[in-house]
Parts: C-alpha cells; sequence; structure tokens
C-alpha cells in the first residue's frame, strides 16, 4: 500500500523510471554522482578488485583537490542499497528513482511496525506510516535524497522496542543495523537523531525499571560500540577536511537557514491544497507544516494520555495548610508562564497591560521562570511528582517532549518568530559551539524531519485511541491519515526541472541521453585530467560530473557542498577565458589538465565560442576529436607556465 500511494504522490515519475530525475536538476544531478561514485567502488571491490576502494575519498572533482567527496554527504548507505541494480544495468537515473520511492515505502513500513508494536493496531500503525512517509515537509526537499532518506530511524525504534520486549539479542542488531543504514545515509541525521536514540533506550529502561540490570547495560554499550565503530571510517575525512582549513559555517548562514517558529504554519508553495493558503512566514528549506491531519491525530494521542496520567495519580493526597496553598499558587504561575512562552513563541508579546508596565517579551526569562516554578512545584507537591512520573514513563510522554525538543532545536542558535528575534541564545547555539560536527552544519530545520518521526508516533497513538473509543473509529482514523496525503500532495510533481540560462544557452533538460563525448573521454589514457568549457557556470559543472560517471576521468570541474580555494580561483580566471587570456591560460596549464572539452553548443554567440577555439590553439591545443559541437582538445605542458602558477594559487 505504501509503494502504491507512494506511486501516486510522486506521479508521473512512475512512466519515466529509467530516464527522469524528480524534481530539479541541481542538488539531484550531484547526489547522482555521489551515488555513481559509491556503487561504482562497491561493484569493483565485490568483482574481486580489492584495492578498489584505495582513494575513495579522493573523488573525481575538483582535481588535484584531496577528499573531494567529503565536501557532500558520502550517501555510503543508498550507494549500498542500490548497487545490484547498478551493476546490472548501469543506469543511475534508474537507481536514484528506485531509492527514492523506497523513502517513502520503508518510511512508511519502520512507522508501522514500531507503532503496531506500541499499540497492537495494524490500523492505527498504517495511520502513523502515513503521516511520516508522506509529510508535507517532504516536498520541498525532494532534490535532497539524503534528508529525505530518513527511513531508518523508525526501524531503530522498532528494534529497540522489541529488545526490550524480548530480551532477544537479534532486535538489538537491526536496531545497530539501521542506526549504522542511517548514520551513512545522511550526516544531518546521523548527529541530530543518535542524542534521541540514547534517550530512547534510558526512556524503554526508566520505564520497565531497568536500572540496575547490568545484562542490559552491557548489550546497548555493546551495541553503541559496534554503531561508533562502523561509524567512525566514515566520519574521519570530515575531520581531516577541517584540519586542511575548511571553516566552519559562519553562525550567520546557521541562523538564516533555521526554522522560524511560523515555519510550521508555512506549507510548502508546492502543495496543492494548502501552497496558496498556508503560508504564514515563507522561508528558505523551512516550509514545516505537518498537516493538520497530523496534528489533530497527535492531539488526539496525547489528550487521552494525559487524562489517565492525571486520574491515576487524583487520589494522592494533597499537602495541607500553607503548604497546600504554595502548591496551588505555583501551579498557577507555572500555567501562567506556560501560557505567556506561548505567547511570545506566538509573536504576541507586550510591554504592558493598560499603565501598569509589564515585559512579556523574553523569552530566555520566561522559560527560566517556568522551569524553575516547575521545579518547586515538584519538590513540594507528591501529585505533581506523580503525575510527572507517569507521564515520562508514558510513550505520550516521551514522543511529546522528543518532539518539542526537536522544534526547538530546529529555530537554530537565534529563535525567531515572522522574522523578529525572540533570544540570540536559542539551545542550538550550545550544540554549535561545543558538540563537535554540528558547526559544520548549515541547515537547522531539518531538525523538522524529527519533529515529523514523533509526531507520526503520537499520531498512531491518537489512531489507536481513536479506534478503540469508536465503533467507526478505525475508519475514521484511517480518512484523517488519508488527509496528510492530501494535505502534502504536489502531483503532478515536477520532473527535470530547470530555469533558462541567463549567460548560456539552456542545456536540455533530459539527462538519460549521454552525449557522444563523454564515452569517448573513457578512452583517453588512465591519467588524463579534463576541464570543460563553459567553465564555473554550477548548471553546467552539475552536468559534467554526472556524465564524468561514464568515464571516471578527473576533473577540474566541481560543484558540491564545499568549494576548495583553487577551484574558486580557478572559475575566476576560466569562466571567461578570452577576457584576460594570458592569466587563463595560466590558470589552465597550471591546473593539471592534459584535455579540454569544449561544449561549443552551450554559447548564445558564435563568436565567444570561436574565440575560446581561438585561445585554445594559439597557445597549442592540438583537435583530438569533434561530436557535433563539443571539441576534445589535447593541451600541451611547456613548463614556461608552470612557473606562473604560484601567483595565481599563493
Amino acid at each position: 500500500m505504501y509503494f502504491l500511494l507512494a506511486l501516486v504522490f510522486t506521479w508521473p515519475l512512475v512512466l519515466g523510471l529509467t530516464r527522469d530525475v524528480p524534481w530539479d536538476l541541481g542538488d539531484s544531478l550531484l547526489n547522482l554522482w555521489i551515488l555513481g561514485w559509491g556503487a561504482d567502488h562497491i561493484v569493483r571491490f565485490l568483482g574481486g578488485e580489492l584495492d578498489a576502494f584505495r582513494g575513495f575519498w579522493n573523488a573525481n572533482i575538483f582535481y588535484p583537490a584531496p577528499l573531494t567527496l567529503a565536501y557532500s554527504d558520502h550517501l555510503f548507505a543508498l550507494a549500498f542499497q542500490i548497487f545490484p541494480v547498478y551493476a546490472l544495468t548501469h543506469n543511475l537515473i534508474l537507481c536514484y528513482n528506485l531509492l527514492f520511492l523506497s523513502t517513502f515505502v520503508l518510511s512508511g513500513l519502520g512507522m508501522f511496525l514500531f507503532v503496531r508494536e506500541v499499540t497492537g493496531s495494524p490500523r492505527a500503525a498504517f495511520v502513523a506510516g502515513l503521516v511520516y512517509a508522506f509529510a508535507p515537509l517532504r516536498v520541498p526537499q525532494f532534490s535532497h535524497l539524503q534528508v529525505i532518506s530518513s527511513q531508518w530511524m523508525p526501524f531503530v525504534l522498532y528494534g529497540l522496542r522489541r529488545y526490550f520486549d524480548t530480551r532477544r539479542m537479534r532486535p538489538l542488531v537491526g536496531a545497530t543495523v539501521a542506526l549504522v543504514a542511517q548514520n551513512l545515509s545522511c550526516g544531518y541525521f546521523l548527529l541530530f537523531f543518535a542524542p534521541l536514540v540514547l534517550a530512547y533506550a534510558l526512556f524503554e529502561m526508566l520505564s520497565r525499571g531497568l536500572w540496575r540490570d547490568l545484562r542490559v547495560w552491557g548489550s546497548l554499550a555493546a551495541a553503541a560500540f559496534v554503531a561508533i565503530l562502523a561509524t567512525l571510517p566514515f566520519l574521519l575525512p570530515y575531520v581531516e577536511l577541517r584540519q586542511l582549513g575548511f571553516k566552519p559555517r559562519p553562525l550567520a548562514e546557521v541562523a538564516a537557514y533555521s526554522a522560524d517558529v511560523y515555519s510550521y504554519f508555512t506549507a510548502p508553495v508546492e502543495s496543492r491544497l494548502w501552497g496558496g493558503f498556508v503560508r504564514a512566514f515563507p522561508k528558505s528549506e523551512a516550509d514545516l507544516f505537518p498537516s493538520f491531519a497530523a496534528l489533530l491525530l497527535a492531539v488526539a494521542g496525547v489528550v487521552p494520555g494525559a487524562l489517565a496520567a492525571w486520574a491515576s495519580v487524583r487520589d494522592i493526597p494533597t499537602p495541607s495548610g500553607t503548604l497546600r496553598k504554595v502548591t496551588y499558587v505555583l501551579a498557577a504561575f507555572l500555567g501562567l508562564y506556560g501560557v505567556l512562552a506561548v505567547l511570545i513563541l506566538a509573536g504576541y508579546g507586550f510591554n504592558s497591560i493598560g499603565p501598569i508596565p509589564i515585559s512579556v517579551r523574553n523569552l530566555t526569562r520566561t522559560a527560566w521562570l517556568a522551569a524553575t516554578t516547575g521545579l518547586f512545584l515538584l519538590a513540594f507537591s507528591p501529585r505533581a511528582r506523580a503525575f510527572a512520573s507517569t507521564s515520562v514513563r508514558s510513550l505520550w510522554g516521551f514522543g511529546l517532549v522528543a518532539a518539542f525538543a526537536a522544534f526547538v532545536l530546529s529555530l537554530g542558535p537565534v529563535i525567531r518568530t515572522l522574522g523578529e528575534i525572540l533570544t540570540d541564545r536559542g539551545p542550538y547555539l550550545f550544540l554549535y559551539s561545543y558538540v563537535p560536527g554540528f558547526d559544520g552544519l548549515r541547515v537547522p530545520a531539518r531538525y523538522g524531519m524529527l519533529v515529523m518521526l514523533f509526531l507520526a508516533i503520537l499520531a498512531g497513538l491518537g489512531a489507536a485511541a481513536i479506534e478503540r473509543r469508536w465503533r467507526r473509529g478505525g475508519i475514521v482514523a484511517l480518512v484523517l491519515g488519508l488527509c496528510v496525503l492530501v494535505e502534502a500532495g504536489a502531483a503532478p510533481i515536477l520532473v527535470n526541472g530547470m530555469g533558462p540560462e541567463a549567460d548560456y544557452v539552456t542545456p536540455p533538460a533530459q539527462m538519460s541521453q549521454i552525449p557522444p563525448v563523454f564515452p569517448f573521454i573513457k578512452t583517453l589514457p588512465r591519467d588524463s585530467v579534463i576541464a570543460e568549457f563553459p567553465f564555473g557556470q554550477w548548471t553546467f559543472e552539475l552536468r559534467y560530473m554526472y556524465y564524468s560517471t561514464r568515464h571516471w576521468r578527473p576533473l577540474i570541474n566541481g560543484y558540491s557542498g564545499n568549494f576548495p580555494l583553487s577551484y574558486q580561483l580557478m572559475a575566476e580566471a576560466l569562466r571567461r577565458p578570452t577576457q584576460n587570456p594570458e592569466r587563463a591560460w595560466q590558470a589552465l596549464a597550471g591546473s593539471g589538465a592534459t584535455h579540454v572539452v569544449l561544449h561549443q553548443g552551450a554559447y548564445k554567440e558564435a563568436a565567444e565560442a570561436a574565440a575560446v577555439v581561438d585561445w585554445l590553439e594559439t597557445r597549442g591545443a592540438r583537435p583530438v576529436a569533434n561530436f557535433g559541437t563539443d571539441h576534445v582538445f589535447a593541451l600541451p605542458r611547456p613548463p614556461a607556465y608552470a612557473k606562473g602558477v604560484g601567483s595565481l594559487f599563493p
């Protein structure tokens, strides 16, 4: 069912699985190249080439810069998923599309298994899978395969739940494998999800009273050790890049790609139902509206649980006399501070009530006052302690706290509502400042996927509660689950999307037809290094990378999440080589390139293309082959030019 719904949700992709790229031809092409690089190495290794992974991190872009694969996510787990199909077909677009569809199917299946385990209701579990697999925030991330590859997270929770239910090692092994798969699918979720896995394991131990069980501690420690051991080799190249001079993401950039409070009231513009209405605060990478149906189901999961927890502690006597009055006052103030915090987050802070100067604008102070009041209330009230204990031992309580924590962290280091700063010291700032790896991440708003993970669990609990409460409750819950698809639906989705080029001829949108020049490059000597023109224009750079999967010769060109200084300087010199021909030639000759591929048809003006040909030939470049408007030149290597490289690349 999830597979069939995924085909509908991504229509018309199924009609072109072997030729069409979902969404746009931007980061999708980068991910296609990364997947091809990984799958090719896996196939070669399994084919008997035991040294196939030597130089794995030194991918064929930005030659001769090292560790270029680590400029973005390595996607190794995804490459491992597709290597059998790649080995049989060598069709990367087919492999990519199968992965793309699998993220929906596996996300739904993993959530189904977990919620069925905790509720015993397959129908409620199916609804929870719908909420997670087809969350609206996935749609604007369609070109970021690594971001929608969050499918292993519910499998981790499922494996842990099964382990605690059965105490058998096989589910724990499954949870460990799923965690490693998630770690090696997306660097963001490696850092975002790991603390919540630890929190969930501790929650299960707390709720089951297993604090003193050394066997459980030992098993979990062993699983954590294996997961770290399997993940660590894929982290070290990123550490080495930092040592080579790659700087942390600037704090201002991280803040710019954080969610706003009202991002959760902003549906993707592509949503056919809400895209023109629920747009409270549009912001890059922050269309995080979870859908009304998901919110309603989550409320249905929390409220009965909270009421049941309160009913279980109502018989506990309250303190008498003055202490009783103190607890009531503390409870009232806690409620007041909670309301004030919500008002501030919603953008309704104020400086006075009539003539009375009362400031309700400082979110940090209000949060600290609420926390302090809550601690005093727990200290003075046995009933409050019992209610808190019952809540934190329940799945609805854990899910609510985890969803709220992910929500707050998604707001980044500077918490804003409707663009107005509430505090410049959000909890994410601590992670950015003190936890290794977080200062290399650009988009805290991607915590929104963790919000949806726990919201889907709460929605599953809500669906189960509705099913139990009413005779036709299961059907009602199922209809609400299907409403999530309607609210998020963007079909027919964009495929092979691209905008017009301002400076060059817009290339064709169809990527499945490989121009003959690229298979020819494979016939060049193995030590050949290629420079392709036009140079430095990302639309073309991404295409050169994708087409290089047919030859894997090193490229001077490239595009990724980071750029080495050498490439930036070279792009400056080679973007318009005829404007300063001598400087451009020095840059090209000093780059290490042995061949130039000139795509003459990419230039709008024939005169400009002819000038580039003349620039090459007058400096000794020798024509090697022509394929229509694609020309291959062999470059000379006169030592005179090598001496000038130092001034360009200090």
